[in-house]
């Protein structure tokens, strides 16, 4: 069964993917601040992309910066969408464990494909209770792509909330991507947390 890959990964070496799980959760955050935040992660990111070490270094590295950066756990209650209401607190518990180790898998299958990649910080625009920070990522062989991320402050700090690609929300097409599986199976949780598990099996398999 399929579930579309984070696409943060595809951008730049990991699946920077975010969301804003609830407007209450997220305050007022000035553009600059975003800017200045999306700059320094990028940056971070860059250099350990195209730093020395292991494939296996960078991975750890990667997955601390982007713990660090990223709302994973609020990502993952946003694409879990309406059925977190139906999900026991056994299940949901299993649906963030799963989500965290996509996340893990796909930064590492990234990380061989952007070496050399660089990063630019263009504009930044308030909308809503975030910022859109509008970037341009180059990675060699490959034309210039125009990635967006939103922004907002959450727990007193700047977060990845949602990555915008082509004019398209990775959380919004990751959300519909797992309601999908679920609908397909009767409304049923399980069967999204065993299609997560396959995936990280054959991710596994793959990078053994």
């Amino acid at each position: 069964m399929h579930l579309r890959r984070f696409l943060l990964g595809t951008v730049i070496a990991a699946p920077l993917l975010g969301t804003m799980a609830a407007a209450a959760q997220a305050q007022a955050l000035s553009a600059d601040d975003a800017k200045a935040f999306i700059s320094q992660s990028g940056q971070q990111l860059v250099a350990i992309v195209n730093g020395g070490g292991s494939a296996a270094d960078k991975a750890t590295q990667l997955r601390t910066l982007v713990n660090q950066i990223v709302a994973v756990d609020q990502v993952g209650d946003y694409v879990l969408g309406r059925y977190i209401n139906i999900a026991t607190p056994a299940q949901h518990t299993k649906f963030q464990q799963l989500f965290h180790q996509l996340l893990s898998y796909n930064i590492t299958y990234q990380i061989k494909a952007y070496q050399g990649v660089s990063f630019t910080v263009n504009s930044a625009t308030p909308q809503g209770d975030g910022v859109l920070v509008d970037t341009t990522i180059t990675t060699p062989g490959k034309a210039p792509a125009d990635v967006g991320w939103d922004v907002a402050e959450v727990g007193g700090k700047p977060q990845i909330m949602d990555v915008i690609v082509a004019g398209t929300s990775m959380r919004i097409t990751t959300r519909n991507d797992y309601a999908s599986v679920i609908t397909d199976n009767g409304g049923n949780v399980s069967a999204l947390l065993t299609a997560m598990q396959n995936q990280i099996n054959k991710a596994s398999e793959a990078q053994d």
